[in-house]
């Protein structure tokens, strides 16, 4: 669902963000031919099956389910029964390398999915793998940055809530690019005029004292130019 925010701007909803009961890889296999065909949605939700089973499978529910019994809780008696359906829907698809492990979520995003595009800029393990397999790999790690950010900048030239906070974060943070407090200041501004809800004055008010009077006033120009691009018609 797109929720508005504003004239232009919005947000994207999704009421359930799992998959269905039934068997995972029937379920894989009825959406790869929309997939194949270029649509965006159905490469996104395999990413959604996929990922749930993953996280599942890699969870080992019944070790979860011994430490809650040793901490004296008492877990919902039906809950282990649920995980061990679930694993069983799920077997088939984890042995099938082709539909398992995929890349469902690099296609989304490059059919243009948004909620994928989101995803794709902060899960670099999805896209490339564990952190402890990163070494040596600095072409793919400046590829999937450069990506993200272009994913995250266009996102939020159309509007979208996530993507210019989530830039605000990258800024923040120094991930992928630079720390940039100015942009940083920006990108909050924006956020707070669509919504004080989003970021409060008296966050505000404090990142604006810390920057020097020329960056308060880049910052103010570099939002009222973001705003003109994302948020106003």
């Amino acid at each position: 669902m797109r929720k508005a925010v504003g004239p232009k701007a919005y947000s994207i909803q999704r009421e359930t963000a799992w998959r269905a009961p039934g068997d995972a890889r029937q379920q894989v296999l009825a959406l790869k031919r929309r997939s194949d065909a270029g649509e965006s949605l159905a490469s996104y939700e395999i990413e959604l099956i996929v990922r749930d089973c993953r996280n599942l499978i890699n969870g080992n529910p019944e070790e979860a389910w011994q430490a809650l019994q040793r901490a004296g809780m008492r877990p919902d008696p039906n809950h282990l029964s649920r995980l061990e359906i679930g694993l069983g829907e799920c077997a088939a698809l984890s042995q099938d390398p082709t539909l398992y492990d995929a890349p469902w979520l690099a296609r989304a995003a490059e059919q243009g999915s948004v909620e994928a595009q989101l995803l794709y800029s902060i899960d670099i393990e999805a896209v490339i793998g564990p952190a402890s397999t990163l070494t040596g790999r600095d072409d793919e790690l400046q590829a999937w940055r450069q990506t993200s950010l272009r994913y995250l900048h266009a996102l939020a030239d159309d509007g979208n809530v996530d993507a210019l906070s989530a830039l605000a974060s990258v800024y923040d943070n120094g991930f992928n690019v630079a720390r940039d407090p100015v942009a940083v200041h920006a990108y909050r501004h924006v956020l707070s005029r669509l919504d004080p809800r989003y970021i409060d004055e008296t966050t505000l008010a404090r990142e604006r004292r810390a920057l020097a009077p020329e960056q308060q006033q880049k910052a103010a120009d570099q939002a009222d130019a973001i705003y003109k691009r994302c948020c106003s018609l």
